[in-house]
């Protein structure tokens, strides 16, 4: 049974006040697929991102549930044993962490209070959580853009979580942070971190990708009547570059797309708006690699170049068809290559999920810079 969100029944309230001196238990959604492929999937990926988001600090137990055919995590939260507030503030507490963050995650799509009982009434009882996020653009402007090779959108917000989630910058999440994905293709990790109101960069060696998509930003802008000016760079030498400035004026958003090499991201970003630096870096390697030679000979070049890019304390995510490539591989060509600290810790040890036939096993691996 669902609560309303303004109730008043004095058994919840009374609930509720019992919940605030235990903890708190939250029931997260998991975010419906339209395929059962993509289903087993986001279900993987849905606990290592929550305990990975602002939220797990707070988490005592997290277990799978299915309530009324839907399938759940089911979370115990208890107040830090450090937290002076008390009991009392871990509630408002957690109700502002939860607002934050629940629409934010890829992986979970809604958040509810759950409740054993409430007084004789039996339970499961689900209360809805109220997400304070209101998108900078619509989400399905990832949805909207089709192309080949195109990576799924849930998996891509559980990507840039693990980015944001890591570095220095997890709580400030409503800011307005700066993006790269150094290999951006149709631009899927670009639509979704704009939409999450950042500043949002992408290059990609490929002209046609890179042109077909600033073609999209276009037409998708106009359809939904999204205010928009494109900086004229028709004169430019060193390789086809688009900038858009999006939304009204006082409150706009940089959407930058390049053709070029991903080694010489410096160059070609240092005369945009706030120059080549980053809070995060996140890419999807390419799928059609097939030996490790190959991500060894992209990431020994690109790594270092990346981590000039990077604010102190910001992150790189990347994913790869670990099939091909062992976990192991990854870790200690990011050592050799960069100075980036290396989370190989639960739950940054925790993403890897089958794709498909082809791609039996798909990973992800974070960074952090000092």
């Amino acid at each position: 049974m669902i609560l309303p969100l303004s109730s008043t029944d004095k058994r919840y309230e009374q609930a509720h006040c019992y919940a605030i001196l235990l903890g708190m238990k939250i029931a997260l959604k998991i975010t419906p697929q339209r395929s059962t492929q993509y289903a087993h999937m986001t279900a993987e990926l849905a606990r290592p991102e929550v305990l990975a988001s602002p939220l797990g600090a707070m988490i005592q137990t997290i277990q799978p549930v299915t309530l009324a055919g839907q399938s759940y995590l089911l979370l115990d939260l208890v107040a830090d044993q450090h937290d002076q507030q008390g009991l009392t503030g871990l509630a408002a507490q957690t109700h502002e962490i939860i607002a934050a963050v629940i629409a934010r995650l890829g992986a979970s799509s809604e958040a509810y209070e759950y409740f054993d009982e409430i007084g004789d009434m039996p339970g499961p009882l689900l209360r809805p959580i109220e997400p304070r996020f209101v998108p900078f653009v619509p989400l399905e402007m990832a949805e909207a853009r089709r192309y080949k090779g195109k990576t799924n959108e849930t998996f891509t917000r559980v990507l840039l979580n693990a980015a944001l989630f890591a570095g220095d910058y997890r709580d400030q999440l409503t800011e307005r942070l700066r993006i790269l994905d150094p290999l951006c293709g149709g631009g899927t990790t670009l639509f979704l971190a704009l939409a999450a109101g950042y500043d949002v960069f992408g290059i990609d060696t490929n002209r046609q990708d890179i042109d077909t998509t600033a073609v999209f930003v276009r037409q998708y802008l106009q359809s939904e009547r999204i205010h928009y000016k494109e900086i004229d760079e028709r004169g430019r030498r060193a390789g086809r570059r688009y900038q858009f400035e999006v939304g009204p004026k006082g409150n706009t958003r940089h959407l930058v797309l390049v053709n070029g090499d991903t080694n010489d991201a410096a160059m070609h970003l240092r005369e945009v708006a706030g120059g080549p630096r980053m809070h995060a870096i996140v890419g999807d390697l390419p799928y059609g690699i097939q030996h490790f030679a190959e991500v060894s000979a992209l990431l020994s070049r690109a790594l270092p170049v990346w981590e000039q890019l990077l604010l102190p304390g910001g992150t790189i995510a990347l994913a790869w068809n670990a099939t091909r490539v062992e976990r192991a591989e990854m870790l200690e060509l990011f050592a050799q290559r960069s100075q980036l600290r290396l989370l190989v810790d639960p739950p940054y040890n925790q993403f890897m999920h089958p794709v498909d036939r082809v791609i039996k096993h798909r990973d992800i691996i974070v960074a952090v810079k000092a």
